[in-house]
């Protein structure tokens, strides 16, 4: 509903059956767009006409309807969605590339894997998923990739094995390795699907500023991910030690 029409529901609730002039004095709309609204409202079947021998009166259908309303908005839009999928695939380039800033950027590209099947893999992580400002979205995306099976591996920088096991202890340990001491980077790196995003994380483990570039093609993302193979390979798993969970570098 538009507001005015939502403004007019909502009063139509509270008066019951009313004529313009109470609609628009209770919903505080303008006469003149008061006609409007309910117009809009009668073709949904939201509101309904009461006609006796003076003058029309309207009134709210019961907030059932709404839920009704919803239900058949999404059957309508289920059924062309695979047409417009493939309208959409058709007139999209093989490579394109844009910028996203802070905890948005990272919630966008959270619901792009959502709705991939393939692994995402990090490089360089210094825990910009983790950001508070998104726990309860990082909650709900971890417990999405669980239930579709979509496995998250990467390689965290050194100093994330120091001070950072409130992070890394939230992933799969055999999912996990740490750079070598001397390579850690400002900058990180995640790849799912064939998107790429890089960009540079400020300490604190906050991303609200932070820029990021978000690269669009098969051909690249399939070499960062040979890439890295190569890096998983030269870095190093941790040790669990008596069953107590992680520990250190082996």
């Amino acid at each position: 509903m538009h507001k005015n029409e939502a403004k007019i529901y909502e009063a139509l609730l509270s008066l019951g059956p009313a004529n313009v002039s109470e609609i628009a004095s209770a919903g505080k709309v303008n006469r003149r767009n008061v006609y409007d609204s309910l117009r809009g409202l009668l073709e949904k079947n939201i509101v309904f006409r009461i006609s006796d021998t003076r003058e029309n009166k309207y009134q709210a259908a019961e907030p059932k309807t709404l839920l009704q309303m919803l239900f058949e908005q999404k059957k309508m839009v289920s059924s062309v969605l695979p047409e417009l999928k493939q309208t959409y695939s058709l007139h999209m380039p093989d490579e394109q590339a844009f910028i996203a800033r802070g905890v948005e950027g990272i919630k966008n590209f959270w619901r792009y894997i959502a709705s991939q099947t393939g692994p995402v893999l990090f490089v360089a992580g210094k825990g910009a998923w983790h950001d508070s400002k998104i726990n309860e979205e990082r909650k709900i995306y971890f417990k999405s990739c669980k239930e579709k099976n979509i496995t998250i591996q990467g390689i965290f920088d050194y100093e994330m094995l120091k001070t950072g096991k409130d992070i890394y202890s939230e992933y799969q340990v055999d999912q996990l390795r740490f750079f070598p001491e001397g390579f850690s980077t400002k900058s990180t790196m995640d790849i799912c699907g064939n998107r790429v995003l890089m960009f540079t994380m400020p300490k604190g483990k906050s991303i609200e500023n932070s820029m990021i570039f978000n690269i669009i093609s098969p051909a690249l993302a399939d070499s960062f991910r040979i890439w890295f193979k190569y890096l998983w390979q030269l870095s190093k798993p941790l040790k669990i030690e008596n069953g107590q969970g992680i520990s250190k570098k082996t």
